[in-house]
């Protein structure tokens, strides 16, 4: 689960929604930027569906008596979030060889940055590495072609979490702190000439964004839930937030030149 805290509620928002909009991200990337498109339709699969694992654990949020907050990726205990990457990568891989080996590698440098110590971490990346070695040796891919593949799958979940961590139109200091240097992954791309991709928040329903990646200014909807803070003092989280109505919340992505 994502979420923002605020005085009297989280602002609630499930993993494969979030993915949902990374796929989307990558459908309006203007076609002149991509390098390589050989399997682009697994691609655009990978990208849509790369967080599937968490599909089953976002049906019921948890929450941590500890810190008296709603568990979310970030924090989610540790052993357990790796069973659930290992089976969405699995669900993945069955839908789409290609799009099984990006989530494999996304997620294996995701563990690797911060389980270094970790064995379950540990084991973790080992086993994907064996589950690539695999798939390369089955789907022969370009090796320059998977490389940017990979870079776009990071680009479309980053800019994807940016809108989802963020409140709508938060200044650029009070950003999630993560981005406030724009996005690095942007440097692997030819379009930037060697620069992050900077994005902003214009207003409560726009994010600029330098340089521009897409082909054109384009309006996605943000699905949510605001679950308050009473209803789960009454009723605990996994029902209130079932009872909290789905909303969309519409986020226009322009130029910074426009």
């Amino acid at each position: 689960m994502i979420w923002r805290e605020h005085e009297d509620d989280f602002i609630m928002i499930r993993q494969h929604d979030h993915a949902k909009l990374s796929g989307e991200f990558a459908r309006h990337f203007n076609p002149e930027y991509i390098e390589q498109d050989e399997r682009w339709d697994e691609v655009l699969i990978g990208c849509e569906q790369h967080d599937r694992g968490w599909i089953p654990l976002d049906e019921i949020p948890l929450w941590d008596d500890a810190k008296q907050i709603p568990f979310s990726f970030m924090h989610f205990p540790e052993p357990a979030k790796l069973v659930f990457y290992r089976y969405g990568i699995n669900e993945l891989e069955n839908m789409t060889s290609y799009g099984g080996m990006l989530a494999s590698y996304h997620y294996a440098a995701l563990v690797g940055h911060y389980g270094e110590e970790d064995p379950f971490g540990i084991a973790f990346v080992q086993e994907e590495k064996e589950r690539q070695e695999r798939l390369k040796a089955q789907l022969n891919p370009n090796e320059k072609a998977l490389k940017f593949h990979r870079s776009i799958l990071e680009l479309c979940d980053d800019l994807s979490l940016y809108v989802c961590l963020n409140d709508p139109g938060v200044s650029k200091e009070n950003e999630q702190d993560w981005w406030k240097e724009g996005f690095e992954v942007g440097k692997k791309f030819a379009f930037t000439n060697d620069q992050a991709i900077m994005p902003k928040w214009v207003d409560e329903h726009t994010v600029s964004l330098s340089p521009f990646p897409f082909e054109a200014p384009f309006t996605l909807e943000l699905v949510y839930r605001k679950v308050t803070k009473k209803d789960i003092q009454q009723s605990g989280i996994a029902q209130a937030f079932a009872d909290a109505e789905k909303q969309t919340w519409n986020i226009e992505f322009v130029s910074s030149q426009s």
